[in-house]
């Protein structure tokens, strides 16, 4: 034991002493480090220089990407690829300031447009509507609301992108059979003054030769003719929109509303927009391309499930959202949808189930198969947006042909 000198404040060690016991931690910190060497297990270490470093903020790196510019190879007229949405994370920073419909044609869009979306704009406080300058009665300005107008997606990107913070866009796509014998019924027994609106997009050179269709008697030859018509914008037409076109020549006896969804200068023929079978695999990847570029997007055979889906995107409440959802049950038509027996009568009708609920149930299997052929594009956009609500939302929605 060293020995101690009693000193005038204390003890003291005399130097032999000190030295010693210095020389031998150090020689027990060296073992130790050796032990932790030899098993490459530094892990204590690193945990402890760790914990003496302050958090470092996660860096978000957001790069500028310029949207692609290709050529249409029919009508000459250019088209642009969609720009990347944002990285989710970047996108959760900001709610919805704007949103635009893009609103296709029965596609459940009164009951989500006008009976849902207006209501939640209203409690989010949200912009869905824009200041017009093409309107009815004479008017130099008017406002088109984002919920109420069939929008194309150029159009609803647009006016989604006028204000301040973030622009959204949403829609909807339905099974190509429900939603033309939805089009073509709702047109010959309900609302034909809809096919001299612009926004129908029926050119000024088609309505009376479809006007005249709708009106034969016979309900199958009727039919037959409406759906192989070269010039009905209604094929594809859920393609067609998220393709995007330029709308009709404006009209002021032609506007549906206050507002005219139409063109001033340099008017389209949106049913001849696009040659469907020549360039049928560039427009269909084009479409899906834009699909995907939408902020959120819902299935009408799957409608309150999409509105689960979709309500949160939008910054919207579930809970409303899906209360709306329930009050607003899908208009089910099933007197008219009876009619749909005498497009091609025969014993053998094919029915899918037993809800009652689908036009394809009343229709004979084979004018099913033939509207799937007519609008073969809608079809394989279809079985692509079942894919992507399964990828995005992590749900199936299947009922859809």
């Amino acid at each position: 034991m060293p020995r101690a000198r009693r000193g005038g404040t204390g003890f003291s060690f005399d130097l032999r002493s000190c030295l010693t016991i210095c020389f031998c931690s150090l020689a027990l910190l060296a073992a130790i480090g050796s032990k932790y060497v030899a098993e490459n297990n530094l892990r204590p270490v690193l945990s402890l220089k760790l914990l003496s470093e302050p958090p470092r903020e996660p860096q978000l790196e957001v790069k500028a990407v310029e949207p692609e510019v290709t050529t249409s190879e029919t009508s000459g007229t250019l088209a642009f690829s969609p720009t990347p949405a944002p990285a989710q994370p970047l996108q959760q920073l900001q709610h919805c300031s704007t949103i635009s419909f893009l609103r296709i044609q029965k596609t459940a869009s009164t009951t989500f447009g006008h009976e849902m979306m207006q209501k939640m704009c209203g409690k989010r406080r949200q912009r869905c509507k824009q200041n017009w300058d093409r309107c009815a009665f004479g008017k130099q300005t008017c406002g088109v609301e984002l919920y109420d107008y069939h929008l194309e997606y150029n159009l609803a990107r647009q006016l989604s992108q006028m204000g301040k913070g973030r622009g959204c866009v949403v829609t909807f796509l339905r099974g190509p059979v429900e939603r033309t014998m939805s089009e073509y019924f709702m047109l010959r027994v309900k609302h034909r003054q809809f096919l001299s609106f612009d926004q129908w997009d029926v050119h000024a050179n088609d309505i009376a030769g479809i006007d005249a269709i709708l009106n034969i008697d016979n309900l199958s030859v009727s039919f037959q003719q409406y759906l192989h018509h070269p010039r009905n914008p209604s094929r594809n037409r859920q393609t067609l929109y998220l393709l995007g076109f330029r709308r009709v020549e404006c009209n002021k006896t032609r506007c549906g509303g206050n507002a005219c969804i139409c063109e001033t200068e340099n008017p389209g023929y949106p049913a001849l927009a696009y040659d469907w079978e020549r360039n049928s695999s560039s427009l269909l990847q084009l479409a899906k391309e834009h699909l995907r570029s939408l902020d959120a997007f819902g299935l009408v055979e799957c409608f309150k499930k999409s509105i689960e889906a979709i309500a949160p995107l939008l910054g919207w409440d579930l809970k409303l959202a899906l209360e709306l959802a329930n009050k607003q049950e899908l208009h089910v038509w099933k007197p008219v949808m009876e009619k749909a027996r005498q497009i091609r009568l025969s014993r053998r009708l094919s029915f899918n189930g037993a809800s009652r609920k689908f036009w394809r149930e009343f229709l004979h299997e084979s004018v099913g198969k033939e509207i799937l052929a007519v609008n073969h594009l809608d079809h394989e956009l279809l079985q692509f947006a079942q894919l992507e609500f399964r990828s995005r939302y992590g749900s199936s929605c299947e009922e859809a042909p």
